[in-house]
């Protein structure tokens, strides 16, 4: 059911895109007076393929959704089959080459501002998951990332016993300390031992949803331990491990469903102490709470057993200036991680990075419950800018290469010949849905 409404949920967000895009070079060209015979979404045979009366474009949904088109008057250097040729006025090549960079970049402009857009919506008009509070102590530089819980008798049984003078067992939260730019939680622990290896491990704090209480043990992963990439600031945080970095980048935890009935995973949990009267005793006291979690059931059934500790949903409305804030937080992010993401394409890390419509529909769920509509709306508008930004490559087929051509010609005062510009868009599209069926093919090997 989730893959389903992934697959629709796709549909709507590449249609809203591809739609506006392709909206902004029609617009612009109605305005410029260029004839235009076809706005289309999609490509390949026509499944609808109509005009208005007395109008002069066709509007049509074709069979296979990967992109769009505005056939205009000119662009190619010829009238396509079954259209009579209009006034030559009427050409894209016949308006200022001004305006004909403004039909061409339209279409970008209105995805980079749809994005901006999407992404503010998903800040104010829906909740915000976390996966931890971050708190810093008065009078100090360090970062506390803490989390809710409940926890079972025999947990708060071991707190009432290890609990300083002055701290209810209500007051102690999970302490979780972050990777730097990762995004990625660790569980403060002396080291993670699993039974049958002789290898050290780090518990991660990966929760499969945000959107309701989930158990301890269905949101850890354990990798084996690493010293590759610490750096001082981590040893401050007590970070003393990081998962082995080519193992994190596949994803290869270990893995449960392959383990034997009966193993176990020994670990402590810090547990930090809140004092809401005294904000200065945040951080004053710590319980360390040793775990040992055990592989239970059968075959595609394994899994951890419950550890006795459950996080709470954890959500915040951010209102209006609090939307705003993390807006201007969010955009030269995305922007950034964009940039950086496109730059790398065409190296071997880029383009394993790199997915396609089969990726992103995959990637979906998980998107979702990580922070439900807010992170699908963010997800859209950030697929959003980076269509804009990818679309200014100056690539045949794409329009930043119309637009070096336009610029050419500007400066020259001379065409470019039209078929010298048709065999190069032709070879551009062959290359980019080359590329297109590679990630495909490369994102359904991922799925298995």
């Amino acid at each position: 059911m989730d893959i389903f409404i992934a697959i629709i949920e796709i549909i709507i967000i590449l249609g809203l895109l591809i739609s506006l895009h392709e909206a902004g070079h029609l617009s612009m060209a109605k305005a410029f007076h260029v004839y235009c015979f076809e706005y289309s979404i999609g490509f390949g045979p026509a499944l609808l393929h109509k005009k208005r009366k007395n109008g002069e474009t066709y509007f049509s949904l074709r069979a296979i959704p990967l992109g769009g088109y505005v056939s205009m008057y000119g662009e190619s250097g010829e009238t396509p089959d079954g259209y009579e040729a209009p006034d030559p006025s009427r050409s894209l090549n016949a308006i200022a080459k001004w305006k004909k960079a403004i039909v061409l970049i339209a279409g970008v402009f209105l995805n980079f501002v749809l994005g901006l857009v999407l992404i503010f919506i998903s800040n104010i008009a829906f909740p915000q998951y976390y996966a931890s509070y971050a708190y810093q102590p008065v009078g100090s530089s360090q970062t506390i990332f803490y989390s809710e819980a409940t926890y079972s008798e025999q947990v708060l049984s071991y707190i009432e016993e290890e609990a300083e003078e002055g701290f209810e067992p209500s007051s102690y939260f999970v302490n979780f300390l972050t990777i730097p730019d990762s995004g990625l939680y660790v569980l403060l622990s002396d080291d993670v031992t699993i039974s049958g290896t002789d290898e050290s491990f780090v518990a991660l704090y990966s929760p499969s949803t945000l959107l309701k209480p989930h158990e301890l043990s269905d949101s850890i992963l354990f990798y084996r331990a690493s010293t590759e990439g610490l750096t001082d600031e981590m040893l401050l945080q007590g970070i003393e491990a990081l998962p082995d970095p080519d193992l994190l980048a596949s994803g290869d935890s270990y893995l449960v469903s392959s383990a034997a009935t009966g193993t176990t995973a020994s670990f402590s949990l810090s547990l930090i102490g809140f004092a809401e009267d005294d904000e200065e005793n945040v951080n004053s006291s710590h319980i360390e709470i040793p775990f040992t979690l055990t592989v239970e059931g059968e075959g595609n059934d394994r899994h951890w057993a419950d550890s006795g500790i459950e996080f709470q949903e954890i959500r915040e409305w951010l209102h209006w200036n609090g939307a705003w804030q993390q807006w201007a937080k969010d955009v030269p992010n995305a922007c950034g991680a964009i940039v950086k993401g496109i730059g790398s394409l065409f190296t071997a890390e880029g383009f394993s990075n790199l997915s396609g419509i089969v990726g992103m529909t995959a990637a979906l769920p998980n998107i979702q419950a990580s922070g439900g509509w807010a992170r699908i709306f963010y997800f859209a508008g950030l697929l959003s800018i980076n269509l804009a930004f990818f679309n200014l490559l100056p690539f045949p087929g794409l329009d930043g290469w119309a637009l070096v051509v336009t610029a050419i010609e500007g400066i020259t005062r001379k065409r470019v010949p039209a078929k010298a510009q048709s065999i190069m868009s032709i070879i551009g599209m062959v290359l980019l849905f080359g590329l297109m069926i590679a990630v495909t093919v490369k994102d359904i090997i991922q799925l298995f």
